[in-house]
């Protein structure tokens, strides 16, 4: 049996993927961008008083409504531009990047 079509077929089948071209997009944005990531949002059990020191006053508060009890605690929503932060009482419990 002749071997050498088949090592040929098994070099060009690995080979093959590697020969593709590869595309990149650059993204340009201005000076006064701020990416933001999850490593530089407020992470769970932050106080109320630490994000405030951070990202500074919320552009938009909503706090939950009905009777706030041990099972049933008060939430908040923290809106800032491109972040939205949630608050049991007075911690964080989750923060959402928007795109």
């Amino acid at each position: 049996m002749n071997k050498k079509p088949l090592f040929l077929s098994i070099a060009l089948a690995f080979t093959a993927p590697m020969l593709t071209p590869i595309h990149a997009d650059i993204l340009s944005i201005g000076p006064q961008a701020r990416v933001l990531t999850k490593a530089n949002t407020p992470k769970a059990g932050d106080t109320m008083s630490s994000v405030t020191k951070k990202f500074g006053p919320a552009q938009q508060v909503k706090t939950s409504k009905g009777k706030i009890t041990k099972r049933n605690p008060r939430i908040t929503q923290w809106k800032y531009s491109g972040l939205t932060v949630f608050f049991e009482n007075s911690h964080v419990i989750h923060s959402v990047i928007h795109r």
